[in-house]
């Protein structure tokens, strides 16, 4: 796995201090980006549908239509594994694609680019992948008969978006790590000041008219920013997008896991370099932009990797073996033997899949 950071580019305007956060984003990136490399390139975002009889296979030939044919022969949960096999690799293509040149684009200190980037994938890309997991078959149906059903937008309020985004924190096993009303507020409260969605709204328009958004006298929006404001708006970015990249990660994996089952110690080994990324990651939050959501995720985060390696008799893992982790997924003393094979292992499956 390739993690893009931000060092020896050209171009580079981002602080220093905001570095380990860049390179937690591209990293959650960068798996995200994996699942799909693996998943187009073992042929597992195809859906297998099997004919009954002879009777199917021939309705089948004469049909111009797939999804008109599942229809016709009553076969909705065909219909709705399709298109989930369809869906997933395509929005996430388009998602990584924004999170890529926001990122990239932050790095160049362009970063009203970045925040109108970044709105698609948190609120509307995310909300489609939610609807998937939520329930297949709703999902389905909407794409097939009305996809304007799947617009966040028809959601409703703030408290509909954290009944929603609870439901999909259960199903996925996260309600400990997650914090549903948060996640909510951050993605579609425009009241709140800690929120994207001003700030997005402020990148994406010159005039804004609404509290707590509204254009100062005498300015224009992200136009007339200077390095005072740029500072902010990557404060605020480098603060909150890997919260919510972590939740988006888990979101897709979940996803990807009903399509094809993904080996453990192959999730556990992504899993340790994201985690003790993010352990670091807290530490260079300024004091202003920790909060109890924010800590608490880190704190959970740190106590599943304490026990993670406990389990298989390794120790607590101090700052050096954090960093050796998030590059390598090292166990802490674990000798570089071991961590060559099992990254051999890994190397050798996708080399399986690929040739599949």
């Amino acid at each position: 796995m390739m993690v893009s950071a931000v060092k020896n580019k050209k171009g580079r305007f981002l602080p220093k201090e905001f570095d380990i956060s860049h390179e937690l984003c591209f990293l959650i990136h960068d798996s995200m980006v994996e699942i799909l490399k693996a998943g187009h390139a073992g042929g597992f975002f195809t859906a297998k549908v099997d004919f009954k009889n002879e009777h199917d296979r021939c309705s089948f030939e004469n049909s111009t239509d797939i999804f008109s044919w599942l229809e016709s022969e009553g076969r909705l949960h065909d219909r709705a594994k399709v298109l989930k096999t369809l869906v997933l690799p395509a929005v996430l293509s388009d998602m990584m694609h924004c999170v890529f040149e926001a990122l990239e684009n932050s790095r160049k200190s362009k970063l009203g680019i970045s925040y109108m980037l970044i709105r698609k994938p948190i609120q509307e890309s995310l909300y489609l992948l939610e609807s998937i997991i939520l329930d297949e078959s709703v999902f389905a149906e909407h794409m097939a008969n009305d996809p304007l059903q799947l617009d966040s937008k028809n959601a409703g309020g703030v408290p509909n978006h954290e009944a929603r985004i609870r439901k999909v924190i259960e199903i996925i096993g996260d309600s400990s790590l997650f914090d549903a009303r948060y996640i909510a507020q951050l993605r579609y409260d425009k009241n709140q000041d800690d929120s994207f969605y001003g700030v997005c709204n402020h990148a994406m328009h010159l005039f804004t008219s609404k509290e707590p958004i509204k254009t100062e006298r005498f300015n224009i929006n992200f136009i007339f920013s200077q390095y005072p404001e740029n500072y902010t708006q990557w404060s605020y970015l480098y603060s909150r997008l890997p919260y919510l990249l972590y939740y988006t990660h888990r979101v897709v994996e979940h996803i990807t896991h009903t399509i094809v089952p993904t080996p453990q110690v192959y999730l556990d080994d992504i899993e340790r370099r994201i985690s003790s990324l993010t352990i670091r990651w807290l530490d260079t939050i300024e004091d202003g932009y920790i909060n109890k959501e924010i800590y608490d995720f880190v704190d959970n985060i740190q106590n599943w990797l304490n026990a993670h390696c406990a389990s298989l008799g390794y120790k607590a893992p101090n700052k050096k073996e954090l960093l050796r982790m998030s590059k390598t997924g090292a166990y802490p003393r674990e000798s570089v033997m071991s961590v060559m094979e099992r990254n051999r292992v890994f190397a050798a499956i996708s080399s399986i899949n690929s040739n599949e």
